[in-house]
């Protein structure tokens, strides 16, 4: 009796959507100054990568405060952010896929946050722990312009920074620090976490740095704000 063999399939292989080949065409990116070149990489070998990543980062972890946007259009945005922060990729970070990743997630934390209070709240900026950045003294039911103050105090550290400090790293996190409030309009939230995260992002600081700076900078800001209500204006003679 003649015995039929049966042929035995080989399990397929699930093809990773974001593996090392990417990797590899990152690093070609990053390596190669011609535009067109560029973009053909991208088009060609990253694109999909980051788009599905993007789709699976907003699903994941349920990103779905979009003001206004489609997911589509939130999808979009993110993958638009991890375009520039390809440059910054280097082999010594890790794998390219956890980099993005964290690049990605944090970036949808930013932007998911909603009930940010805007230049109207500011006095009401270090009411909570969770809000907490550069807290205001507690006379703050004055009638003032905060709008105005707001202006001076980014103009007086605009100036002031330089001397104020001395080594290179406080420099950077304090212009940091003042640039929040510089982009007060475009700024989407003021949760501690992620506020921190877009701290970190802007000056490579780690958290215990930042958590020094901000309460140095807390202290000038209420000293800052006490002599406006006081007199209507900050000092020049004062070196906060």
């Amino acid at each position: 009796m003649t015995q039929i063999k049966t042929k035995t399939r080989k399990p397929k292989t699930k093809r990773m959507y974001f593996g090392p080949e990417v990797d590899v065409s990152i690093t070609k990116y990053n390596n190669t100054e011609d535009s067109f070149e560029k973009s053909m990489i991208y088009q060609k070998e990253i694109k999909a990568a980051f788009d599905k990543l993007a789709e699976n980062i907003i699903h994941t972890f349920k990103f779905y405060y979009t003001d206004n946007q489609t997911l589509q259009q939130v999808q979009h945005d993110v993958v638009s952010f991890l375009v520039e922060k390809l440059p910054k990729f280097k082999n010594t970070n890790g794998k390219a896929f956890s980099y993005f990743s964290i690049v990605a997630k944090n970036y949808c934390i930013l932007k998911n946050k909603k009930n940010y209070q805007k230049l109207k709240a500011y006095d009401k900026l270090g009411t909570t722990d969770d809000t907490e950045l550069l807290a205001v003294p507690d006379d703050t039911n004055n009638d003032i312009d905060l709008f105005d103050f707001v202006e001076k105090y980014v103009a007086y550290w605009d100036d002031h920074i330089p001397t104020t400090f001395t080594k290179k790293n406080e420099r950077i996190l304090a212009a940091a620090l003042i640039e929040l409030f510089r982009k007060r309009d475009n700024i989407e939230l003021f949760n501690k976490k992620a506020l921190y995260v877009y701290i970190r992002e802007m000056s490579d600081a780690n958290t215990q740095t930042i958590t020094h700076m901000v309460k140095v900078m807390k202290g000038k800001y209420k000293k800052m704000l006490s002599d406006y209500i006081r007199y209507g204006n900050l000092q020049n003679n004062v070196k906060y």
